[in-house]
């Protein structure tokens, strides 16, 4: 049930920093970047606890728990200081990366929770 509850947690949040993200990208909702760094850091919260619970149920993969936790620290730490990396023209990868880090967050999370559900029901 709790990662159920993560799952859920980590559609909406990330969908929804998905959203904002794209948003900053076209030069609209600047002033919500705080709503952005909060949904993001719930969706990596979510991530967390789907790696982690399903690396110790019954068919668990500690390789995706490890890979869940790498993730999550790499765009936490990518995130938090986006603003000052590769000022400049070069702006743009840092942008990119975090963008893509922020798809794996959403991927691994439902790939831990597909995991636990299919060691959950056998």
């Amino acid at each position: 049930m709790v990662i159920r509850i993560a799952t859920v947690i980590l559609s909406f949040a990330g969908l929804l920093a998905l959203v904002l993200g794209l948003l900053f990208w076209a030069g609209t909702a600047s002033n919500l970047i705080s709503m952005h760094m909060l949904l993001g850091l719930l969706a990596v919260g979510a991530l967390s606890v789907i790696g982690i619970g399903q690396a110790f149920a019954k068919g668990g993969s500690w390789t995706l728990a490890i890979c869940a936790l790498v993730v999550g620290a790499l765009i936490v730490v990518i995130g938090m200081n986006q603003a000052s990396l590769m000022i400049g023209d070069l702006h743009w990868v840092i942008r990119v990366i975090h963008l893509l880090l922020g798809l794996l967050t959403i991927g691994l999370g439902h790939m831990g929770a597909a995991r636990h559900r299919r060691g959950s029901a056998g």
